[in-house]
């Protein structure tokens, strides 16, 4: 365990009645739909979570390896993205990086760092999430075929992370800035939130030649 950033989710946290509510499935959906979209023959996925991520796309075919500060939860790499080069063997590179929903535990001042060790191990793309907390505004419709949603989040800049979470999107934080710090080391394909799950917002990212 790196001393500077201690392990802060028990594995219970994971458990299903806890944790894997309907808005979270939806995202676990666009996660596969974005990295699926990428056609990668290898991902790094950073951040162990539920494993719902990776056993779909090995299911799919893909290669999909885990790194965790955790060695509990059997990650592959155990890894502080912080110190990837640390945990990682040298040289080995993926066709795409993931973290969801992790880089928000570590303090913003590490997350230039942690963004650059991502990129130095991604041949190709990178995706990433954050929370951004607030109030849910959310519509969702369906006319025979036809269905679509929408969802968003008003902020609070009152209420402060949760503990796990070192800072979150919003005042102080906002997508703007958090996307410029990304633009220093990846091309920033795209960037959405989830409209059935408006507390996750999602990049999608290109490795920058050369990074």
């Amino acid at each position: 365990m790196d001393p500077e950033h201690p392990i802060q989710v028990a594995p219970q946290h994971y458990a299903f009645d806890r944790y894997d509510d309907i808005e979270r499935w939806a995202s676990y959906w666009y996660q596969i739909r974005a990295a699926l979209r990428l056609a990668p023959r290898t991902v790094l996925e950073i951040g162990s979570g539920t494993g719902v991520f990776r056993s779909y796309l090995r299911n799919a075919g893909v290669t999909v390896m885990s790194a965790d500060i955790d060695s509990s939860r059997s990650p592959d790499f155990v890894a502080d993205v912080a110190n990837l080069d640390e945990g990682l063997p040298p040289g080995l590179t993926f066709d795409l990086v993931a973290a969801f929903q992790v880089l928000e535990h570590l303090p913003m001042a590490d997350f230039d760092r942690c963004l650059a060790g991502m990129a130095r191990r991604s041949a190709g793309f990178a995706l990433v999430s954050l929370p951004k907390p607030g109030f849910q505004v959310r519509l969702s419709f369906a006319v025979g075929a036809l269905h679509g949603s929408v969802g968003y989040r008003v902020p609070r800049p009152w209420k402060p992370p949760i503990p796990e979470h070192r800072w979150e999107l919003g005042p102080g934080h906002t997508v703007r800035a958090v996307t410029r710090v990304m633009d220093r080391h990846f091309e920033v394909v795209e960037r959405f939130t989830i409209p059935e799950n408006p507390y996750h917002v999602m990049w999608v990212l290109k490795t920058r030649r050369g990074a």
